[in-house]
């Protein structure tokens, strides 16, 4: 119960900071604008220096901060839940929403301040009256009979209780407006959605490049190492061969890895290629000195832009990385030819029967970012059984700009 009263108390005494925040300077405004106006024309209607005194306000709350520090305001005093929003660059909007705040800021604190500093010292004199029978100058009748004077006192007692507690619902009230008025309007929350989708695509992007360039890499270093056990009794030449495609395999993930880290700690250019992939060669290299039997015919064209080449070398690299996971024991082939309009590259490998040909056929993770790579580029990809082998095909077009800007690293 304690807790419960001083946590009310706490919260009224904000409200009524925040209020007596908004008085002062309404006051203030007002006597200025008063001040200008009675120095310059004399005898205008009330109406005039009401409608002049808002306009002020209105000015008020198109300054700049104004917005940042009626947010600080409401943060602290109002204990608003909801989301305020202070814009790097304020559109209308936010600019008209601020400025009916303010008004509304300034409104609400005189109205406290009128109830608090008039109507209350009033209700307690009228009630002085009633008691003493006789008046000290509140303007009311001062009642004559004693049930006059019990009506009078209830009145006063009750006029002043809601001007001594009006700080509390105005308080309320703006404390519920303050996340409509000052929160984010529908552009914002466009803003915040678009910004929520590109980085939940650039982590989609990391992911998809750890598990192309840590993933491949590591499955060369499996089967190196397996190899190289094997033969490391019997073919010491052979086991050396394979500890050395494993160190050069490891140097080149640990080099990939580095620069992934350095992108998530926003240490890397923005412009620069997301990782180093190898050279196309290499790949073919790597895979076969790690017992892959591959026969490759690769035909680039000349002057292959750069992502072009990049999205070759990493298609080719997840398909016979899969062809060393799940294929049976036999030939890989690998061609990756071209013609005047697109890029194809089509790898076929045997087919292993049992458990693992279903694991194959679910895709894994992939094949859904080949599909993603080429989509970049408007093309397509084929990948499944045929016939008794596994099949990749995809169809990269050349010489158009990749359709989707936002990746321009993938």
């Amino acid at each position: 119960m304690q807790a419960t009263t001083r946590y009310l108390a706490r919260d009224l005494a904000r409200r009524f900071a925040w209020h007596m925040l908004g008085g002062a300077i309404g006051l203030a405004l007002a006597l200025l604008v008063y001040s200008l106006l009675n120095s310059t024309v004399t005898g205008l209607p009330v109406w005039v220096l009401v409608v002049v005194a808002v306009a002020a306000a209105v000015g008020l709350g198109l300054v700049p901060g104004a917005r940042e520090l009626e947010v600080t305001a409401a943060r602290a005093l109002l204990d608003v839940k909801g989301e305020l929003v202070v814009p790097a660059r304020p559109r209308l909007a936010h600019r008209v929403r601020t400025a009916a705040w303010v008004v509304l800021h300034l409104a609400t604190g005189m109205l406290v301040g009128v109830c608090l500093f008039a109507v209350l010292p009033g209700a307690v004199l009228v009630g002085v009256e009633a008691v003493a029978g006789r008046s000290f100058g509140s303007g009311f009748p001062v009642p004559t009979s004693a049930l006059g004077a019990a009506l009078a006192l209830v009145a006063c007692a009750v006029v002043g209780l809601a001007a001594l507690v009006a700080t509390w619902p105005l308080g309320a009230a703006a404390s519920v407006l303050a996340g409509r008025v000052l929160g984010p309007t529908p552009y914002d929350r466009m803003e915040t959605a678009l910004a929520r989708s590109r980085r939940e695509a650039e982590h989609t992007r990391l992911a998809r490049e750890l598990h192309d360039g840590i993933g491949h890499a590591l499955t060369v270093v499996s089967v190196q190492a397996a190899a190289g056990r094997r033969v490391i009794a019997a073919n010491p030449e052979a086991a050396a061969e394979a500890l050395s495609a494993i160190e050069d395999t490891a140097r080149s993930a640990l080099a990939e890895l580095d620069q992934l880290l350095a992108v998530l700690r926003d240490d890397a250019d923005d412009d620069a290629p997301l990782a180093l992939a190898p050279a196309l060669e290499d790949v073919i290299s790597a895979h076969r000195r790690a017992g892959l039997d591959l026969t490759a015919d690769v035909d680039l064209p000349p002057g292959l832009p750069a992502l072009l080449g990049r999205t070759v070398q990493r298609i080719v690299t997840e398909a016979l990385t899969n062809a060393h996971r799940h294929a049976a024991p036999g030939p890989v082939a690998l061609t990756v030819g071209h013609d005047a309009g697109e890029v194809r590259i089509e790898v076929v490998n045997a087919v292993r029967t049992g458990p693992l040909r279903a694991r194959r056929a679910s895709g894994g993770r992939g094949l859904p970012g080949v599909r993603e790579r080429v989509a970049l580029f408007g093309g397509t990809v084929e990948a499944g059984p045929d016939g008794g082998r596994w099949v990749l095909r995809a169809t990269l077009p050349w010489g158009a700009a990749p359709t989707n800007r936002r990746d321009p690293h993938a």
